[in-house]
């Protein structure tokens, strides 16, 4: 199967817009900076962020943080740019878990039972009330993407005929909201995110650093879209920016990664090279290893005793 994909909602016009907040300070980092990284604690590497206008203030938070940036209409309800999200992401997982920037204080281990639990829609529930994030899978994207009512969401959900899966779990951050500062104080002193662990960034090099994580998303994203300018657009970094970091991995490699064609009735497209191609397999084995071992390493070398593991 394939794997199973974040989508965070940060813009659309609710009767709780006003509530996104992505830039509130929970703890000691940002709500968008900090439901990014439960997404990747709970092994989640491919995460989609619909924003308002490119540049904006969600994606100048979130920058290297090996995220895809959508950008929202300013007409676009909710429901519309959940749409945008499931339609960029439909072949490209298995399930979906969908959430708003208002909602930051879940846990990883509640990101694990969704992830575990059986049925088509899965949503946490706490004494009995349900919360964020929900779990999608595949079976109902096209239902969603086809819904054209106007109960949002939960309406979509009950319109494909499926009924909601609510899986109980002992977190009463499923309920928080970033504006309900006494509420939250407490569930972030007690939060998975206070919980030591490690942080890493592979990087290959020869005379300087070439290739790691932001230059293997942004090959990805230009293998996915056939434009190294599209790449750039989705991860938030001038077109410049992304040729110079393409420019280095070839000067380094010694061969070329990627071809650009230009003109034509499409104006233009770039395309990986074989060697690119070969560079992003072994890259992504290599890191996949190596998050394992590094991972057990910490397990050895930190006594959870002292660091709450």
């Amino acid at each position: 199967m394939r794997m199973i994909a974040a989508l965070i909602i940060t813009a659309g016009r609710a009767a709780h817009r006003d509530s996104f907040e992505p830039q509130k300070e929970l703890g000691s980092i940002p709500a968008i900076q900090r439901i990014i990284k439960l997404f990747q604690r709970a092994g989640l590497e491919r995460i989609v962020v619909v924003c308002d206008e490119p540049g904006d203030r969600t994606e100048k938070l979130a920058a290297h943080m090996n995220v895809v940036f959508l950008h929202s209409r300013a007409d676009a309800e909710m429901l519309d740019n959940v749409k945008a999200g499931l339609d960029y992401l439909k072949d490209k997982c298995e399930a979906v878990m969908v959430t708003h920037s208002g909602v930051a204080l879940f846990s990883v281990d509640t990101l694990r039972a969704l992830m575990s639990a059986e049925g088509p829609v899965n949503v946490p529930s706490y004494h009995g009330r349900p919360g964020h994030p929900l779990l999608l899978r595949a079976e109902v994207f096209q239902a969603v993407l086809s819904y054209g009512g106007e109960g949002g969401l939960a309406g979509a959900v009950k319109a494909a005929g499926v009924a909601r899966n609510l899986v109980e779990v002992d977190d009463e951050g499923i309920l928080s909201h970033a504006q309900e500062e006494q509420g939250n104080a407490q569930l972030i002193g007690g939060h998975s995110l206070r919980e030591s662990h490690p942080e890493f960034r592979l990087r290959i090099a020869r005379e300087k650093p070439f290739y790691g994580p932001g230059a293997h998303q942004l090959m990805q994203l230009t293998g996915e879209t056939a434009s190294l300018r599209e790449a750039c657009r989705r991860m938030g970094i001038s077109y410049g920016k992304g040729r110079a970091i393409i420019s280095t991995i070839e000067q380094q490699l010694g061969r070329p990664v990627m071809e650009s064609r230009q003109g034509g009735k499409t104006g233009g497209h770039s395309v990986l090279t074989e060697d690119g191609k070969k560079l992003m397999q072994d890259y992504a084995a290599f890191y996949a290893e190596a998050k394992g071992c590094l991972h057990e390493l910490f397990q050895k070398h930190f006594d959870p005793m002292i660091y709450d593991l």
